[in-house]
């Protein structure tokens, strides 16, 4: 029987597969770093974008819950109601005042060249104003309102027009007092300004631009303004004002500014637009109006005003006799004064009531009643504040150590401003050994805001070395030499700059 073998038919065997090189550890680990890096540039800011706009979307949602849960429990309302409740409370207590002035050619009963036909009248300005005493029509407003009028016409809050007659102004705070000749039936309550903070909520209320009952909200941005350079202002004028960014234009002077318990903190009288300080009309036409900053002056001055105004057709303000200047921060270093806040004493007046209660030439006043007094304006708002007659407790720096010393308060006279001479300035005796002179010096104590001296740009502390050729070392020394010159003729000085350079300037004189 046959035996088979294999055969080889042609087939091939396969071939072997070819050997893979080994994957190196580097090439995968440099792999692996380029593929983090891309997903860092790629992946983090898409990532943090979703989650970005998850947490505002869930921020808003919470936020919408939480509102949806204040209207629920009515407090959403409740918030807006204060606005509401305040400006009902005050709003029909405030007035617009359209004043008028006779024409020149108007005669007898303001008519034009004593008969023919016409008022006789024309326009002068508007402005607002706010009821405070319903009983006796007493009307608060600003003095710049009503400077000038010939006729006061009053629109009450239902649209009524009714005549009214001046009381008594203050161009010094300008505030003024009118009083209705017809009944009214509502008034405003006064608040206490001294209490308010920065960041207080408060309403404006009055008539800019004829739009009668505006009303506009804001905060206090800030207290206690002063050395402002308001056009029209008084050059003895006391400020203090409340400043806020509640929008107050055109026709709003004279109008409450109130808090959200519906009373009186402030009489709206200035605004401050980008190019100056403007009050009434004119700063519609200068500026355009609102810019954010107000000016009002407190309740605690405006009452205190116009009740003396009320009662007596004038203000009674306080008077020490002391002359005062700036404190700078080499004087106080050199007098000792621990913060270096204070002012000055330049000048007692003899018999005065600084000079009887024992207060010196030297001693830096920091307090009058526990409230500071930082600089000039600061203590002139306070003494005049003072009711005369009253003992104040001031307190003052003497040759670095605290004092107290209690001052009868004197009453602010024309014969105490009589030292105000025409020149519209005042001097000083400044003591040998301050700010190291040796010698006494005399300095300027005071000018008069729009006076001969402020126009030739005269400012407290400047050094007056000599009047003509006449040397001055003391106060009697200027007084001496500056009594043979007028105004007319002018009044030569020579002065010493604040960087040490000597001056010449004459004030007054031939133009």
């Amino acid at each position: 029987m046959a035996s088979f073998e294999p055969q080889d038919y042609g087939i091939d065997e396969p071939p072997p597969r070819p050997a893979t090189p080994p994957v190196r550890r580097g090439f995968v680990i440099l792999l692996l770093l380029l593929s983090f890096f891309a997903a860092l540039v790629y992946g983090v800011p898409y990532v943090a974008e979703s989650a970005g706009y998850a947490w505002e979307t869930g921020r808003s949602r919470a936020a919408t819950e939480t509102l949806v849960k204040l209207d629920k429990a009515g407090l959403v309302n409740r918030a807006s109601e204060l606005f509401r409740l305040a400006t009902v409370a005050v709003s029909p207590a405030v007035v617009n005042i359209q004043t008028e002035k006779l024409r020149p050619d108007a005669g007898p009963g303001g008519i034009p060249g004593g008969g023919g036909f016409g008022r006789g009248f024309e326009g002068l300005g508007i402005g607002s104003g706010v009821i405070i005493d319903k009983e006796n029509g007493y009307v608060v407003t600003n003095n710049h309102v009503i400077t000038g009028a010939d006729r006061i016409t009053v629109r009450l809050s239902q649209g009524v027009e009714v005549a009214a007659r001046l009381v008594g102004a203050d161009p010094q705070t300008d505030l003024a007092v009118i009083q209705l000749k017809s009944p009214v039936k509502v008034d405003a309550q006064w608040g206490d300004s001294d209490k308010l903070a920065i960041g207080d909520w408060v309403l404006a209320i009055g008539s800019p631009y004829m739009l009668d009952h505006t009303v506009t909200a804001g905060i206090i941005s800030a207290t206690g303004r002063n050395n402002l350079n308001l056009p029209g202002m008084d050059a003895n004028a006391y400020q203090d004002f409340l400043q806020t960014d509640a929008a107050i234009n055109p026709g709003n002077s004279g109008g409450p500014l109130i808090d959200l318990n519906g009373r009186i903190i402030g009489i709206n009288t200035a605004i401050l637009t980008a190019n100056s300080f403007m009050r009434g009309e004119d700063s519609a036409r200068q500026s355009g109006g609102f810019e954010g900053i107000g000016l009002a002056i407190p309740s605690s001055m405006a009452r205190k005003v116009v009740e003396g105004l009320i009662k007596n057709g004038s203000v009674a303000r306080g008077f020490l006799g002391i002359g005062i200047q700036e404190l700078k921060p080499a004087m106080a270093k050199e007098l000792k004064v621990p913060d270096g806040q204070g002012t000055f004493v330049n000048n007692i007046q003899p018999g005065g009531p600084a000079a009887k209660a024992g207060l010196r030439v030297g001693d830096v006043i920091v307090k009058i009643e526990g409230k500071a007094t930082p600089d000039p304006s600061a203590l002139r708002l306070r003494t005049a504040g003072a009711t005369p007659g009253s003992e104040v407790v001031v307190e003052l720096i003497r040759d670095g150590s605290p004092q107290t010393v209690k001052v009868v308060v004197g009453e602010l006279s024309s014969a105490a401003l009589a030292a105000i001479t025409s020149f519209g300035f005042t001097v000083a005796e400044v003591p040998a050994g301050v700010n190291g002179d040796p010698n006494p010096s005399v300095v300027v104590s005071t000018v008069v805001r729009g006076g001969l001296a402020e126009r030739f740009r005269m400012a407290p502390g400047l050094k007056i070395l000599a009047v003509g050729r006449t040397e001055t070392h003391t106060k009697a020394d200027f007084d001496r030499a500056s009594s043979a010159f007028t105004p007319d003729q002018g009044l030569p000085l020579q002065i010493q700059l604040p960087n040490g350079q000597i001056g010449f300037v004459t004030i007054g004189g031939p133009r």
